[in-house]
């Protein structure tokens, strides 16, 4: 129950797709306690649901160190691949579970006097600029904290009136059925630049003043 707040929609429903596991097993000696192919199927799926080589092994009874032992082996290449693909996919299903928490938050419960009376939605900003700056650079990312920008400080009113004009060209021109005219929107241009570049601009800008006397 949520008294009286607006109910919380549930997350989205997630496809699990397993791993495909295809892969050349290393050729082992026969041994019901050894890594024999179907077990290296096992270690590579688990493997690859976990990301974790420790729960990987747990999950087929064998040990880490003959895992790790496994792997150095000389002819297990196409285990050692099977391995990182399957810690790889294991990461993208990480970013996916990221992601969205991101979006939908974290749903946790309320408690009063040891009763859930309730549930509140969590959002974590920090792991959403986290995402934004990583997977989207060129907005958000890192380097535009080492520049400033620079545009027209008029530059919202004029794009506004450059606006309101194209409207009333096209209007008038729908009116007396004349086709529309092709009239571009020019915005004044946005200018990154980095502080010590700003700094060396101004200093220009002022030593050209003196020098005209101004």
């Amino acid at each position: 129950m949520t008294h009286g707040r607006n109910p919380i929609p549930p997350e989205p429903a997630v496809e699990d797709e397993s791993f495909d596991a295809d892969f050349e097993p290393v050729p082992t000696r026969q041994r019901h306690d050894g890594w024999t192919p179907d077990k290296q199927r096992e270690f590579i799926e688990a493997l690859a649901a976990s990301g974790c080589v420790d729960s990987a092994c747990r999950a087929v009874g064998m040990s880490t160190a003959a895992a790790y032992n496994l792997r150095a082996r000389t002819d297990a290449q196409s285990f050692r691949c099977a391995w990182e693909n399957a810690l790889e996919y294991a990461v993208s299903r990480l970013s996916d579970a990221a992601l969205s928490r991101a979006i939908h938050g974290v749903v946790r419960p309320v408690f009063y006097q040891g009763e859930q009376i309730g549930e509140r939605r969590y959002y974590d900003e920090r792991l959403a600029m986290f995402l934004l700056r990583y997977r989207d650079p060129v907005r958000y990312g890192a380097w535009r904290d080492s520049v400033a920008a620079e545009r027209h400080p008029d530059q919202p009113a004029l794009g506004l009136a450059r606006s309101l004009n194209a409207l009333g060209d096209h209007a008038w021109a729908s009116w007396f059925g004349h086709a529309r005219p092709d009239t571009p929107l020019i915005f004044p241009t946005v200018r990154f630049v980095r502080p010590d570049e700003e700094r060396a601009e101004a200093e220009a800008r002022a030593r050209d003043r003196r020098e005209k006397g101004y």
